[in-house]
């Protein structure tokens, strides 16, 4: 009887200690809800699709806008493009957490992280519409709603859509007592830095419809640049829309020896041929510091800068020029051995400067074309971190004549290594017109767009066929609603 009564009077003290006991198993450094931290999100979605961007750069877009060229494995540089799913899936992750993002903000009247989300979901939807054409927009990410198979945008109403959501972001962001918003990665907060990236990303966007809807793309830059206190645009470097990566791995440049990307890998890629002749024309110093002199003639004593030709096919690429050492890889140093010191860039002030050197070309504002284009130039080079030397901007190829290829050539050198927008503007304006398949490729004109992943085709079907019987064929030949 005393063992039983021992034993219950054991139980009981246990139950009424843990009653009083008050513990928790939660982790006071994770959050718990997902409602109170959208900043985990935001940083995420910005982790992700800057990772992307530069990776297909890198890898792809580099080699589309002849900037860069390979010497082994050079099928994709023969136009083997094939769909980019990984691309696809990665941008569409990206606006999937952008939309719950938007929700969760408007839920809680947190406007600054709708109109923060809502410029990130149009710059990853512009080049997604950029890059494949018609693609799913307005019913994406309603599977909550058991839409699995969203229907495809036509390009132009995607254009529509996205010119106003950003003109939506920007009126949120004029509004006063906003919430700052934390885990930004491009701005750390600074709102009115991300009211001036919506409005430069909104001039961009109007000017790609140079051709195809000029009504609307003068427009909406002459509204932009008429009311700068209203649309304010980016007025310097220091407003560039740039992430700097850490030093460290998971988070430094994912194309560096940090990032565990192999060196070998980064030797298959060379300076283009194109863009090296093009530099050496206008004796352009930005040429040293984008690569390095070839190993044998720093050997010879004697360093020159040698590109590769694109578009060869494997076996002769390898033997181009002599071989290996006989071509010049990107500054290594730069790209490679340093963790964090190239950016990723989504849009850069310089750009914004031609953007408004041909909306002035073309007489869509009133203000001096030769100025945007000058300081376009000035704040490239300032950049890179290279000097300007005095003569440059008076030099041949260079001066400014009021022509749009000549804005666009140094257009097209400012958008180096920025996901695919140098391709894109040789799309949209046919320069630089010494862009053209290389030797061996698989077609005689230059290619548009990717294909559309195999699994759209499989798991949307109905969908995929009606869009691509509608822009004339899944072809990566099949032009984009606004091209040339």
């Amino acid at each position: 009887m005393k063992k039983i009564f021992l034993i219950a009077t054991v139980l009981a003290m246990t139950l009424w200690s843990c009653d009083k006991f008050d513990v928790s198993n939660d982790n006071p450094d994770v959050a718990l809800n997902i409602n109170q931290n959208p900043e985990l999100l935001l940083t995420n979605l910005q982790r992700r699709s800057n990772r992307e961007a530069v990776s297909g750069s890198w890898s792809e877009g580099n080699l589309m806008g002849q900037y860069g060229a390979r010497i082994v494995f050079t099928s994709f540089d023969l136009f083997d493009w094939g769909d980019q799913s990984g691309a696809w899936n990665n941008y569409y992750y990206t606006i999937r957490d952008a939309k719950e993002l938007e929700k969760l903000a408007g839920e809680t009247d947190l406007n600054s992280y709708v109109a923060v989300s809502k410029i990130m979901q149009t710059w990853a939807f512009s080049i997604l519409t950029d890059m494949w054409g018609d693609v799913p927009y307005s019913e994406v990410n309603q599977a909550s709603e058991e839409n699995y198979t969203p229907m495809y945008d036509e390009q132009e109403a995607i254009y529509t859509s996205m010119l106003s959501e950003l003109a939506a972001a920007n009126t949120l962001l004029s509004g006063s007592n906003l919430t700052q918003i934390k885990g930004d990665l491009l701005f750390d907060g600074d709102l009115e830095m991300w009211r001036k990236f919506a409005n430069s990303l909104r001039m961009r966007l109007a000017l790609r419809l140079s051709e195809v809807s000029p009504s609307v793309a003068s427009s909406v830059i002459s509204e932009i640049y008429g009311n700068p206190g209203q649309f304010p645009i980016m007025e310097s470097n220091e407003d560039n829309a740039t992430l700097t990566f850490l030093a460290a791995n998971p988070d430094a440049h994912p194309v560096t020896e940090e990032s565990v990307y192999r060196v070998g890998s980064y030797n298959e890629y060379r300076i283009s041929e194109h863009f090296v002749t093009m530099l050496e024309g206008l004796d352009d110093p930005r040429l040293g510091f984008f690569a390095d002199p070839t190993a044998n003639s720093v050997e010879e004593e004697s360093p020159e800068i040698v590109g590769m030709l694109n578009g060869v096919v494997d076996g002769p690429a390898y033997t181009y020029q002599g071989g290996d050492a006989f071509l010049s890889k990107f500054n290594i140093d730069y790209f490679y051995f340093q963790p964090n010191t190239n950016q990723a860039r989504l849009m850069l002030y310089s750009e914004v400067q031609f953007i408004l050197a041909e909306a002035a070309q073309r007489g869509w504002i009133n203000d001096d074309a030769q100025t945007f284009y000058e300081e376009g130039v000035t704040a490239n080079f300032e950049y890179w971190g290279v000097e300007l030397p005095a003569d440059y901007l008076t030099s041949a190829g260079v001066a400014f004549d009021n022509s749009l290829e000549t804005i666009m050539t140094q257009k097209y050198i400012n958008l180096f290594y920025t996901d695919y927008q140098g391709f894109i503007e040789y799309k949209r304006t046919g320069f630089p017109a010494t862009i053209e398949p290389g030797p061996d490729a698989f077609y005689d004109v230059y290619p548009s767009r990717f294909e559309y992943p195999s699994n759209e085709e499989s798991l949307n079907n109905a969908n995929y066929s009606e869009a691509s019987t509608r822009i004339g064929g899944d072809q990566i030949t099949t032009k984009v609603w606004w091209e040339n």
